[in-house]
């Protein structure tokens, strides 16, 4: 049986991983991914705000061995191979583990460069047509294409001159030089911030946000990754009420306590501003709020990304043309297994109502790829049996 999956960031990879680790041969497998290497955008983020460890634990990565980055930490000798008490891995040490597992399973050789144009369901198999016309025939697809698909911009920044998100196609390097306002309230706005410092001995820099800081040592409360809270949440039948406990449970825009520490530090040193006030207004080098005017530079924006999982070509041709099921809060309604329709399942943000909070992270990539090894000893067995 031939299996394709499409992405291949973070979450793409483990479950590739997981497949070829349960014996799919290189040939049975496809990964469809834009970019030239795989998990290169989560590589290249993390490099645009210089994240020098990741939030999750060790024992969070791509392998299905949870302890295989930490075996990894020590067969290479890395100094400082994680940080505090969670043991946070090093990002450069991740990314090393993750190249090593790429090559390992020979996933470059499944690695497919491009875009989904069409999906479909043909003759008990799903046909995949990219965007350079070559056409793929596969037995199971796997939706893992993430939710960073555009940057979220606020209105008053969409024409302005000297502005740019941080992940943004259009950001370069050049940018941080002439960049002293930053904007957001989460992780990716305390680095992008301690980086700005960092470069220059005396620029000051000034972070803008319209709340107070949240401190949070993970995306979620760990109690999501176990029994403790997953019992009950799995026994709630209603969609709505599963996405409101969700979306009320992630810690969005927040931060762990060193990295609000590491900015106190800044303050009270001189080098850093911290506005908390809503800007309502940005025009000729002015950021105007109710109570001041700043004059500015160069402004970075680390404001995260919009909410168009849904609204991606792909998936609502699948609900449109090929009825794929949508429960009441309007998210996929799927299995236990993750299955959405016959022989395709998501992952990510496509399966919050099955992976709770932590579903859109490299946890719920494990989580996912977990699930997806049921089905696929259960698709192994059935197509033995019907091949014997």
């Amino acid at each position: 049986m031939h299996w394709t999956i499409i992405g291949g960031g973070i979450q793409g990879t483990t479950i590739a991983i997981q497949l070829r680790a349960l014996g799919l041969s290189q040939d049975d497998l496809s990964i469809i991914d834009p970019y030239s290497s795989l998990c290169e955008q989560f590589n290249d983020f993390s490099h645009r705000i210089s994240m020098p460890y990741l939030r999750s634990p060790i024992v969070h990565h791509i392998h299905p061995n949870p302890f295989h980055l930490k075996q990894f930490a020590k067969m290479q000798q890395y100094t400082h191979a994680t940080y505090g008490q969670y043991q946070r891995p090093q990002t450069d040490m991740f990314m090393h583990h993750v190249h090593e597992q790429v090559h390992h399973y020979d996933l470059n050789e499944s690695h497919i460069q491009g875009y989904v144009k069409s999906l479909s369901r043909n003759d008990e198999q799903w046909q995949i047509q990219l965007n350079h016309n070559q056409v793929i025939h596969s037995d199971c697809v796997i939706l893992a294409n993430g939710c960073t698909h555009q940057p979220y911009i606020p209105d008053i920044y969409q024409h302005v001159d000297n502005a740019c998100h941080i992940f943004d196609t259009s950001f370069n390097s050049s940018m941080y030089e002439h960049s002293s306002h930053v904007v957001g309230s989460g992780i990716s706005a305390a680095h992008l911030t301690l980086k700005l410092i960092n470069q220059s001995h005396d620029k000051v820099v000034h972070l803008w946000m319209n709340k107070d800081i949240d401190i949070q040592h993970f995306d979620a409360d760990p109690g999501w990754l176990g029994p403790k809270n997953m019992s009950r949440f799995l026994n709630i039948d209603s969609s709505i009420e599963r996405m409101s406990i969700i979306q009320q449970e992630r810690h969005k825009g927040s931060m762990p306590r060193e990295l609000y520490l590491r900015l106190k530090k800044h303050v009270q040193s001189g080098r850093l501003i911290i506005h908390k006030d809503t800007i309502e207004s940005v025009d000729q080098h002015h950021i105007h709020t109710q109570h001041s005017t700043e004059p500015y530079d160069f402004i970075l924006l680390a404001t995260g990304f919009k909410s168009t999982l849904l609204q991606q070509p792909m998936i609502q041709s699948l609900i449109t043309n090929e009825h794929a099921p949508l429960t009441h809060c309007g998210f996929p309604s799927i299995s236990t297994e993750l299955e959405w329709l016959p022989q395709l399942f998501v992952s990510g943000g496509l399966a919050d109502l099955e992976l709770e909070p932590f579903a859109r992270n490299i946890m719920g990539g494990r989580e996912a790829a977990q699930r997806i090894k049921q089905a696929y000893q259960r698709l192994s067995d059935q197509h033995i049996q019907k091949h014997a």
